[in-house]
């Protein structure tokens, strides 16, 4: 059996799998349920210019948005509990996107924004972990994060784009999350 040489090679499997991860769509959706689609990306929004703005130094890019929307929207959240947020995300995961009644395209994009409001939140806390020299100091830094903030706050706004267009965003691996745990199957 030493010498004995198998013809058997490994090979990839020769199955090829198609993964279309959106539900087709038939009809676009109504108008009203793709502004009500928009909603939940105001948040995650504000929250990524105000964060923009003071942190990363882009008032002169944002221009007076900040003065107009984002002081006032974050001056009223700013009245809420600490624990408003956790309850927000659990009353929405659990009374919005786990109702099949609603459509598919509302689900997602609800999911799609806290998502992204979650990643915000994981940006801004491993930013608070970093010693104060990685923003006072050092410019390659500064503009590393100017990109990154930029970077999110047009990912929203593409979302949003698409929400009012009435197509699916997307957003690697977070469009990919919001999929899955919107799909009939996952309730099972």
């Amino acid at each position: 059996m030493a010498g004995h040489n198998s013809l058997l090679v490994p090979r990839a499997s020769l199955m090829s799998f198609q993964f279309d991860p959106y539900p087709k769509m038939i009809e676009k959706p109504k108008w009203y349920w793709r502004t009500l689609s928009c909603v939940p990306y105001l948040l995650p929004l504000h929250e990524a210019i105000y964060m923009a703005e003071n942190s990363f130094h882009l008032a002169p890019l944002l221009g007076e948005y900040n003065e107009l929307l984002t002081q006032s929207f974050m001056d009223t959240i700013a009245l809420v509990p600490s624990w408003f947020f956790m309850v927000y995300f659990c009353a929405v995961s659990l009374f919005l996107i786990r109702r099949r009644e609603l459509p598919h395209f509302f689900r997602f994009h609800v999911l799609m924004a806290l998502l992204l409001d979650n990643v915000l939140q994981i940006i801004c806390t491993s930013c608070n972990w970093f010693p104060v020299f990685f923003f006072k100091g050092n410019r390659l830094l500064i503009h590393f994060w100017t990109g990154v903030a930029l970077a999110y706050i047009f990912t929203v706004l593409e979302c949003m784009r698409c929400a009012l267009y009435g197509a699916y965003a997307d957003v690697p691996s977070v469009a990919d999350a919001a999929y899955i745990h919107t799909t009939p199957e996952f309730f099972r």
